[in-house]
């Protein structure tokens, strides 16, 4: 199909797979935008049967911070363009307990991202999800994941909860945030790292500082984070959950996004979760 429209060997110089999916995103935007592919194909998207690119999987439950925009922005350019990624984003209305397709896309994901807050979710869910993490496949968590799954009893009757997720897979102890205002100064920990790679020794986020220590026991700082009069607070580290690669940061702030420093720090985690050698992912 791709050759039919554009030749993959200049501009923009994406492998046939991305190629398709640019074109089935155009005919979608521009064509028919009141049909999509999946809705062609009985509810599942069209993908290539001989696309062997890394998926990339991005849960999205929350309304503070706004990564229902920021997110699908990471995916496209740093996930899809710069790596190599087939990236799916899902999204959850506010207040609503549940993401849909969560569990399918999940099932097939090579890298789960998590930006989700206070949310039960169907058990099949959380499932897939542990499923995941128990074939030792990596998991990122951004900022508000820390609570992701911690709804206080106010979900669904017959939902799921995992407060324990902070403690036990990203090896957090989150427990509440200073006040909006501050800003905060992070700093990078003098260690060998490749997660630190190209980053600055300092920079500063918007967002509100969260207490996040201390962390559990195997696990890595890699940032900091302080501001004026109150304690230092872990604002980036990894951790190993059984054979899977952990990484979470505290930061998410729709700020943040503008920071080429945040963007260094995903690549790089990125790369370091999902143990990737080449510059970007295998494209056959």
């Amino acid at each position: 199909m791709t050759d039919t429209m554009y030749n993959p060997k200049r501009w923009p110089f994406v492998s046939h797979f991305q190629g398709t999916d640019l074109i089935i995103e155009h005919i979608e935007k521009f064509v028919c935008p009141t049909i999509t592919s999946n809705q062609l194909l009985g509810g599942q998207p069209f993908v290539f049967k001989h696309d062997q690119r890394p998926r990339a999987v991005f849960l999205v439950a929350e309304k503070i911070y706004n990564t229902r925009s920021t997110l699908p922005v990471l995916a496209k350019r740093l996930f899809e363009d710069r790596l190599g990624f087939q990236t799916t984003v899902l999204h959850a209305a506010d207040g609503i307990h549940e993401i849909k397709g969560m569990a399918q896309a999940v099932s097939k994901a090579d890298l789960v991202v998590v930006s989700v807050r206070r949310r039960a979710l169907p058990k099949k869910d959380l499932d897939a999800l542990k499923a995941h993490l128990a074939a030792g496949k990596p998991l990122i968590g951004l900022r508000t994941a820390s609570h992701a799954f911690d709804a206080r009893g106010s979900g669904p009757k017959g939902h799921a909860e995992w407060p324990e997720f902070d403690a036990i897979v990203l090896g957090g102890h989150y427990h509440n945030h200073h006040a909006s205002g501050p800003t905060t100064k992070i700093t990078a920990r003098r260690i060998a790292h490749p997660i630190l790679t190209g980053i600055d020794k300092t920079f500063t986020s918007k967002g509100s500082l969260y207490m996040t220590s201390p962390l559990a026991k195997g696990t890595t700082e890699l940032l900091s984070g302080s501001i004026p009069g109150k304690k230092a607070e872990p604002i980036a580290w990894t951790n190993q959950f059984g054979k899977a690669r952990i990484f979470y940061t505290s930061l998410g702030h729709a700020d943040d996004f503008k920071q080429p420093a945040f963007w260094q720090l995903m690549e790089n985690a990125v790369r370091w979760t999902s143990q990737m050698k080449n510059a970007v992912a295998a494209r056959p």
